[in-house]
């Protein structure tokens, strides 16, 4: 029970201590969920967390998946090409449907002008398993969308994703203490929204996120070095993405929750004075 004669006592743990612990804990258990939704076996999770346990140091990547990471990226450049460049166009500026191999409007070409690093025989078997492309009877490719996808393929692009955003963390909390230019980590959140009547408000977000992208990707494209060079080289990307996520309406979880974070900030207060922001 909770008694006056505690409040003056400090705590034993700051609120940022506290909060780091639990973001660590749910930084956890939704990777585990998010594995689990996936087919990955609980002894496979295990491995990995005792296999990487105590490790500072990014592991090694094994050779085959670098191909395929960096495979999968140049797909979508690949694509990007396809349904940008003239010569990939119809007089109505669509898609031309492309052959399996040389000559005008074939793979082997699109992948030039793509200025892609992918052998043609493996873009053509990451193409044989996406949705975004169409084989027709007469054996010629046809693009249906623009974005390259691959069925089954949420794990390792989580990990491309959480990699890069955990790194970009990384590298912004080093760079405020040296006072220098930060990379770009922006987000807006609404606790509170009727999910019900959302829709036209996401069909906004997407038309508008995808013509940043599409000029942006230009940008990022103009800068690849196509020779290699004695300077430092490296990649850089941008991500953007829409989250929606049902809230908690139950009283009993969320009621000691809530009464938990006024204690501890009372707690804080108390012992240091008016919290400030970190």
């Amino acid at each position: 029970m909770w008694r006056a004669s505690q409040v003056n006592k400090i705590p034993d743990k700051s609120l940022s201590s506290e909060l780091k612990e639990q973001g660590a804990d749910n930084l956890l258990a939704a990777t585990f969920r998010f594995l689990r939704s996936h087919n990955v076996s609980n002894e496979s999770i295990v491995k990995f967390t005792k296999k990487y346990q105590g490790r500072t140091k990014a592991p090694a990547k094994s050779r085959r998946y670098n191909e395929l990471q960096i495979a999968y990226e140049e797909m979508g450049i690949i694509m990007a090409t396809w349904f940008s460049d003239p010569e990939f166009l119809d007089s109505a500026g669509k898609p031309v449907s492309i052959s399996q191999g040389s000559g005008v409007n074939s793979l082997s070409r699109l992948i030039r002008a793509s200025r892609a690093r992918i052998a043609p025989s493996l873009a053509l078997e990451l193409m044989s398993e996406s949705p975004s492309i169409k084989f027709e009877k007469n054996g010629k490719l046809m693009a249906l969308r623009r974005v390259f996808v691959l069925p089954k393929m949420e794990v390792p692009r989580a990990a491309f994703v959480i990699e890069r955003f955990l790194d970009t963390l990384q590298k912004n909390t080093l760079l405020r203490k040296k006072n220098a230019a930060l990379l770009l980590e922006r987000s807006c959140h609404v606790s509170k929204v009727d999910l019900s009547l959302i829709g036209p408000l996401l069909r906004n977000i997407e038309d508008r996120g995808t013509a940043f992208m599409d000029l942006i990707d230009g940008e990022i494209e103009a800068q690849r070095l196509h020779r290699a060079r004695r300077t430092p080289t490296g990649e850089m990307g941008v991500l953007v993405f829409a989250w929606t996520q049902p809230a908690n309406t139950s009283k009993t979880q969320r009621k000691p929750a809530n009464r938990a974070l006024r204690l501890q900030t009372s707690k804080v207060r108390n012992a240091r004075g008016s919290p400030k922001s970190r």
